[in-house]
């Protein structure tokens, strides 16, 4: 995506509703673009799990994370969300993790008012930091993005902090990271209802949702998100839990039967895999490069 470009922006602009897959590597990010979805998210929890299975606390460092974002990046022409956990760090720490967001090709990042370590928004017993530090370290990743296209997400996790937790604080916080110049608020933790249409009737400017099934399915959907007046609704988690059941069953399956015949139906075939990542593409420029013909004698 072009460094002057940024689709994501545009269509907060022209006020298109956005729905972004949550996604862990470049596969699902291209199996997300290819049917159709607008915008892919690179969760944290995820890709910590994905690459050293580990609960989401904030065990993979900056550079990681970047990397992984890099290579999504890589692989999609469609905006790439990602999630940047408390900006790994002091002021410094901050300036530089939106340096690095921003040359991986990002199209959005989201920063938390966590204190270090962190942990899952959904877990409860989050700590947070002081306000005053919450709006210098939101107000420094908007001075460290200079101007770019970049979107600035700020987060709050009030919602289920350990002290002075809940709606109201949530509220509240938001509003105040609303005033730091960031692009977009995203208030996490939030499962019913009633709770997201308060965040959007109390909260000025385009909000994130973040829509997850927490051991059931979730209570709102993408539609629900539209009427109120969201722009742009993720599904973090789904991809992960997705993929997780569907790699234990076959698993288990290799393990007890030493075969996989009972599972293929819910297999994608080799050939299916090839052509979701391109084959015919490399097949296109074997063809135009064919070096392995001895050439003729003239």
């Amino acid at each position: 995506m072009p460094a002057q470009s940024n689709p994501l922006r545009e269509a907060l602009e022209l006020k298109r509703f956005v729905t972004a897959a949550g996604v862990y590597d470049a596969l699902g990010a291209r199996l997300a673009e290819v049917n159709g979805l607008q915008a892919v998210y690179m969760s944290g929890l995820s890709v910590t799990a994905s690459l050293i299975a580990r609960p989401d606390l904030e065990l993979l460092g900056m550079a990681e994370m970047v990397h992984q974002a890099a290579l999504i990046t890589s692989a999609v022409s469609i905006p790439v969300i990602a999630d940047a956990d408390t900006g790994y760090g002091g002021l410094s720490n901050i300036e530089r993790t939106v340096q690095s967001y921003r040359q991986a090709g990002v199209a959005a990042i989201h920063l938390e008012d966590q204190a270090t370590p962190k942990r899952c928004g959904h877990l409860g017993g989050v700590r947070l930091i002081p306000e005053r530090e919450m709006r210098a370290r939101y107000e420094c990743a908007v001075e460290s993005n200079n101007g770019s296209s970049m979107l600035i997400i700020g987060r709050t996790d009030a919602f289920k902090a350990q002290e002075h937790g809940g709606l109201d604080e949530a509220v509240r916080r938001a509003k105040i990271i609303a005033q730091t110049g960031v692009d977009v608020i995203f208030v996490d933790g939030l499962t019913e209802k009633e709770h997201f249409r308060r965040v959007r009737d109390e909260v000025e400017g385009y909000l994130l949702a973040s829509i997850v099934e927490i051991d059931k399915p979730a209570s709102v959907n993408v539609s629900d998100l539209e009427e109120m007046g969201y722009s742009i609704a993720a599904f973090p988690l789904s991809a992960i839990l997705a993929a997780t059941k569907a790699i234990e069953s076959i698993m288990k399956r290799i393990a007890r039967d030493g075969d996989t015949g009972g599972e293929f139906d819910t297999m994608t075939t080799y050939s299916e895999l090839n052509s979701r990542l391109g084959i015919e593409k490399y097949h296109q420029l074997w063809n135009r490069y064919d070096i392995s013909k001895e050439e003729k004698a003239p």
